[in-house]
């Protein structure tokens, strides 16, 4: 049985699809930056259990329910947490790709009691250099600038990033199918998430990593250099991990 609902907290209003396929501990899925609930569809597809997707705040038909009130991770963690309750969930394995695998672990650091099995693509842990942290934020408050201004100029920036090379050659209607996505969202709303859940602006959780007592994997993709040693650093931290390294495949390995 597939259904979704829309729960409003107080700064947000999250729409979440439900896909109910057996018993036992839910699979919440949490896409990147520019994606939707949408991004998991083939993920899905292939699923034999209990899934759940969502559109992140700013993204699809998530929204800030005010722009102009300050909006953080740990703000995220706190909306994340009042949803499983509101569904009556005690227990997740929580898979996050990129700015989703960074809100993962955020979540898993504030409640590690809810998490059965954490699952991390393309991921690390935050930025642990304070000075480089303030860099990152600048950097993103002037893209957040460029989306409100002109957001199909930077969806083609953002296409052309060296994260996602051959994507489109490698998976034609994967690539169109989030084209389209990234097309459909408000560029206001798009713009504070980048704003929210900006490495500059979350804390490194690297210490929190290290403690983790559930299993974790860590995916990667052979020709991501830059998030495979970051994934050989978060193996290499915590012995909880087992990571897999992808053939052929980039940042957004599950496309």
């Amino acid at each position: 049985m597939n259904r979704s609902v829309s729960i409003e907290t107080d700064k947000t209003t999250h729409y979440i699809c439900i896909s109910n396929r057996g018993s036992g501990v839910p699979t919440i899925f949490l896409h990147g930056f520019t994606g939707s609930h949408h991004s998991w569809d083939e993920v899905v597809k292939r699923f034999k259990r209990s899934a759940i997707t969502l559109d992140l705040p700013g993204h699809g038909k998530s929204t800030f329910n005010n722009l102009d009130t300050d909006y953080s991770i740990e703000d995220w963690c706190e909306d994340f947490n009042e949803i499983l309750n509101s569904l009556d969930i005690n227990q997740i394995d929580l898979c996050g790709y990129s700015m989703g695998g960074r809100l993962a672990i955020s979540f898993a650091a504030k409640y590690p009691d809810k998490i059965n099995k954490l699952i991390l693509e393309s991921v690390s842990y935050g930025i642990e250099d304070k000075k480089n942290r303030r860099e990152r934020f600048q950097e993103d408050l002037k893209l957040a600038h460029f989306i409100e201004k002109d957001l199909p100029r930077f969806v083609q920036k953002w296409e052309n990033s060296p994260l996602f090379l051959k994507q489109k050659d490698r998976s034609s209607y994967g690539f169109l199918s989030q084209q389209k996505d990234r097309l459909s969202h408000n560029p206001k709303q798009l713009s504070k998430a980048l704003k929210s859940f900006s490495q500059g602006n979350m804390d490194s959780y690297k210490e929190s990593f290290e403690k983790f007592q559930f299993p974790i994997t860590v995916i990667n993709g052979s020709e991501d250099i830059k998030y495979a040693e970051k994934g050989k650093i978060l193996s290499a931290i915590n012995q909880n991990v087992k990571r897999f390294v992808i053939d052929l495949a980039g940042h957004n390995t599950h496309l």
